[in-house]
């Protein structure tokens, strides 16, 4: 076994001397005295000799002490001598009055130090002298994170601003890996361009890589990064070269894999990493492993679609991103546009294939031409354009295109579209397809093969871009993720996907928004035309709707069981009881009490989470309380998988529903819970010990004879089993029975003698009136031609609209349009197409996150309860009342009076009622 001087000398030396520290130097001294400050008394120590010696001691250039390494034997752990190198480095910070940096090493593990913000963390390396000094400089001249605010130049939406400050807010709790998830055209880049910005306006950091996995997607951060922020130096990382005096490098993985290893651990202070998923967890994790920096992992793939190794990775707990803002999301507040119900088109060949003796005369001699015996000649769809082609596929293919696709303003010819191809051949073949069949258009340029076998790819792909022709690209690989065209209308699925990662890239082609220049119209959506049944493969839902905000699990199940425990401690069952505060305890045992969020109220959790008596006396007051402070901090759980808590969550509503005898709530549940209970696949060694079980919760006898007890026991011996739940079979068809209503229609009252018309008609009957108008008034015609009109026209226009028949005024036009703050000459401009009124939703979020940009000292989980207002806002829920903030999903984030200061919680509900006016 090596002595601790051995290990000095054939590993640890070798070690430093690779990070530029050579052992003999005037910059590296071993076994440097550590010499106590006389005149400070100091109580006896028995664990101090009378020589101490810091095993190494790393000085700059200018002979200031920057480090200590403190060094073990390697058969013993590092850590052990942590508190050894504390003493030493207090004592060299007495004497030198600055606190140096800490190395913990043996031999095979190096840890370092950081005492003013961080715990001791493993590293891949020593530092080098630049390193040290850069991160001493950051501690000295860095500047607190909360408060600070990204620049508006760069991000100026409300979860954009949310996204940089919960990002912060977390460096600033000491967290070092995060991952954020925000939708393909969200602006994820501008985001990251935003907070790397503000860490160093703040002097947090210096260094920054940009990682991305296409050179295309470097290309376009690349140009974020010189729009954004001149003036820090950036540098593309390729060839081999780079370039040191950048303060940015960018570069897709690929590029930097022979690279990283020439680079110290410590050369990087920020590593953002686009598009994070498994290949970067299996693939580069070397790239991150080796830095010691600060990493945050971008991705636009939804959460249910992140691999467990990702979320590991950026030290994500309970599988839950650092910040979310997903599709749905983006639709909902207008960022984004739906998908419209997808075209699902197959034909019989994709389905059916061809078998031996069902090929038809003329296919027979096909297949001789080309030396195949057609007796033995058969291929299953799947092998389409893989093994076999087919030109009347294609053909059918390009039909189905060119008859539905979404077309130009004009209304002739398809607008922006992707037709994603199996192969190059298969591209081609579709390509031929349109010349065969549309061969007028196909003069024009209309469709065109754009992938990285064309010559000049990328000058047909600018043209795609930005020119009118050609109008429909098809390709592939090449146009599945990293290209942002906002006119894009169509997308095409002429091959089947197996990455979930890809799918969502793919789709994501199409949701930005775009105003068409020639007609002025928005786009309010896009089609799909899935050919190989794609959103079936991934369960995605086809009808293009979007969802709606919901509460955490945890918090849920939280309640459930609380409200559970209400009903049970009014009746004899004991068992039942104390069954259900053990659940409680153990679900906000869960609850991390170092969470910045949790921490102040640690000691109160410890007490839940230990003892019963804080369950047994269920006053309102402490039920308010456990229901509005407690629950929403679940989010926060390091808990089981999403398919684990769906089902604790439905068999928790069955035991309230049983409790609350309601029998129709039961039978629907029931159908739920079964249905689940059906797809444990049976052959797998967890499920097998539990099949009779198993067989007996689908019988009639078991839910005849329900009992709390019995549903707990179905509780806990499934849930843990629901991460093997296969699949839904695709097809399965749902049914649903929910109960719809027309909603009330506005009706405004315009007459003297109470005349009156619904708002969409009398908005229509207004628009006549005013282009009737025009047609004759000097002052309406200046207007629509653009020009400035003075008051006195707008004036004389108001008295021609304000007579008999509509009696048009300006309040009314507000009220038809519902546009409070529109004058007169906005509406004319509005009805002349000069310019247009925003919609509804388009003055909600402005309102919101011109608010959000007013009150820059709102923290991160304050941004969020306002955007989950916002949503709430958009979906027209009634939120006049703080009593309405008070309840899911809001609760969920937190009791409104204890977020908020009372001036803005003021201040946001005096938003709520005038954006709902």
């Amino acid at each position: 076994m090596s002595s601790e001087r051995q290990t000095r000398q054939e590993k640890i030396d070798l070690q430093l001397g690779r990070a530029g520290w050579a052992v003999g130097s005037r910059q590296l001294i071993t076994e440097l005295l550590i010499e106590r400050n006389a005149a400070v008394e100091e109580p006896p120590d028995t664990y101090r000799s009378s020589n101490e010696f810091a095993d190494y001691a790393l000085f700059d250039q200018l002979g200031r002490l920057i480090a200590i390494v403190e060094a073990k034997k390697s058969s013993r752990d590092p850590l052990e001598g942590e508190r050894q190198a504390a003493d030493y480095a207090d004592a060299l910070r007495a004497k030198h009055g600055t606190d140096p940096f800490v190395f913990l090493a043996n031999g095979d593990e190096i840890w370092f130090w950081h005492r003013n913000l961080y715990p001791p963390r493993k590293v891949s390396g020593f530092f080098t002298e630049e390193d040290l000094l850069r991160i001493a400089h950051l501690d000295k001249f860095g500047k607190p994170l909360t408060g600070a605010m990204p620049l508006g130049k760069i991000i100026d939406r409300a979860y954009q601003i949310e996204a940089v400050k919960t990002i912060a807010e977390r460096i600033e709790a000491a967290k070092r890996r995060f991952l954020m998830v925000l939708a393909t055209g969200t602006g994820k880049t501008r985001v990251a361009v935003a907070l790397v910005e503000m860490l160093q306006r703040q002097e947090r950091i210096q260094r920054v890589l940009f990682l991305a996995d296409r050179r295309e997607l470097v290309k376009q951060a690349l140009g974020a990064f010189k729009e954004h922020l001149p003036g820090s130096p950036r540098a593309w990382i390729e060839g081999g070269a780079i370039d040191k005096d950048a303060r940015i490098h960018l570069a897709t993985y690929p590029g930097m894999m022979g690279l990283y290893q020439k680079l110290s651990p410590g050369y990087y202070d920020l590593i953002i990493a686009d598009e994070s998923h498994r290949s970067i967890y299996s693939r580069y994790k070397g790239i991150l492993d080796h830095f010691d920096a600060i990493q945050l992992g971008l991705t636009a793939t939804p959460t249910d679609f992140i691999d467990h190794n990702t979320f590991q990775l950026f030290d994500c707990a309970g599988d839950s991103p650092s910040y979310y803002y997903g599709y749905d999301e983006a639709v909902r507040d207008k960022h984004l546009v739906p998908y419209r119900p997808v075209h699902v088109a197959r034909t019989g060949f994709q389905i059916e294939g061809l078998k031996p003796g069902e090929l038809p005369d003329e296919l027979k001699q096909q297949v001789r031409e080309q030396g195949i015996d057609p007796d033995q000649f058969s291929f299953e769809g799947s092998e389409l354009e893989r093994k076999v082609t087919n030109s009347g596929t294609n053909d059918a293919i390009v039909r189905e295109f060119m008859d539905n696709a979404i077309k130009d303003a004009v209304g002739t010819l398809p607008a922006k579209s992707i037709i994603f191809a199996v192969s190059h051949k298969h591209a081609l073949e579709i390509y031929k397809s349109f010349n065969r069949l549309y061969p007028d258009q196909q003069r024009r340029g209309l469709a065109k093969v754009i992938d990285s076998q064309m010559e000049r790819a990328e000058k047909t792909l600018d043209d795609f871009k930005n020119k009118d022709f050609p109008r429909v690209a098809i390709s592939v690989d090449m146009l599945d993720t990293g290209i942002d065209v906002p006119s894009i209308r169509n997308l095409v699925f002429a091959k089947p996907v197996f990455s979930k990662v890809k799918f969502w890239q793919m789709l994501g082609r199409g949701t930005r928004t775009w105003t068409d220049p020639v007609s002025g119209q928005k786009k309010a959506d896009f089609l799909v035309i899935d050919h190989w049944e794609n959103f079936d493969y991934f369960q995605v839902n086809k009808d293009g709707r979007t969802g709606v905000v919901s509460e955490p699990l945890p918090s849920r199940l939280f309640r459930l069981r609380l409200e559970k425990l209400q009903i049970l401690a009014g009746r004899a069952d004991a068992s039942s009881v104390a069954h259900s505060v053990r659940q409680l305890r153990d679900l906000v045992g869960t609850l991390p009490l170092e969470n910045i969020n949790v921490a102040p109220l640690a000691e109160e959790i410890r007490s839940l989470s230990r003892h019963d008596e804080p369950w047994r006396n269920l006053t309102e007051e402490r039920v308010n309380h456990l229901t509005h402070t407690i629950a929403p901090l679940l989010r926060f759980s390091i808990v089981g998988s999403y398919d684990e808590l769906q089902f604790e969550n439905l068999t928790e509503q069955l035991a309230l529903a049983f409790l609350k005898a309601d029998s129709g709530e039961v039978d629907r549940l029931r159908e739920r819970i079964t249905e689940n209970l059906s797809l444990l696949p049976a052959n797998i060694a967890e499920v097998r010990p539990h099949l009779d079980a198993l067989a007996a919760a689908q019988t009639d006898a078991f839910w005849a004879n329900l009992s709390c007890a019995g549903i707990m026991r179905l509780q806990e011996t499934f849930a843990p089993l629901m991460r093997f739940r296969n699949r839904r079979p695709a097809g399965t068809f749902i049914r649903l029975s929910l109960p719809d209503e027309i909603q009330q229609r506005h009706w405004i009252i315009f007459g003297p003698a109470g005349e009156g018309a619904f708002a969409d008609t009398y908005r229509a009957q207004v628009e006549a009136l005013v282009k009737d108008l025009a047609g004759e008034n000097l002052a309406l015609q200046r207007l629509q031609r653009g020009e400035d009109v003075s008051a006195e026209d707008i004036a004389s226009i108001a008295d021609a609209l304000n007579g008999p028949d509509l009696f048009v005024t300006e309040e009314r036009l507000r009220e038809a349009f519902h546009q409070p703050k529109a004058s007169l000459a906005d509406f004319l401009r509005h009805i002349l197409n000069v310019a247009a009124l925003p919609s509804r939703e388009e003055s909600i979020s402005r309102a919101f996150d011109e608010w959000v940009r007013q009150h820059p000292e709102l923290t991160a989980t304050q941004l969020t309860f306002v955007r989950t207002v916002r949503k709430a806002v958009m979906q027209k829920a009634e939120l006049a009342s703080l009593d309405a903030l008070r309840q899911p999903p809001f609760s969920a984030i937190g009791d409104p009076e204890k977020l908020f200061e009372k001036s803005a919680l003021n201040a946001l509900l005096d938003l709520i009622r005038t954006v709902a006016a």
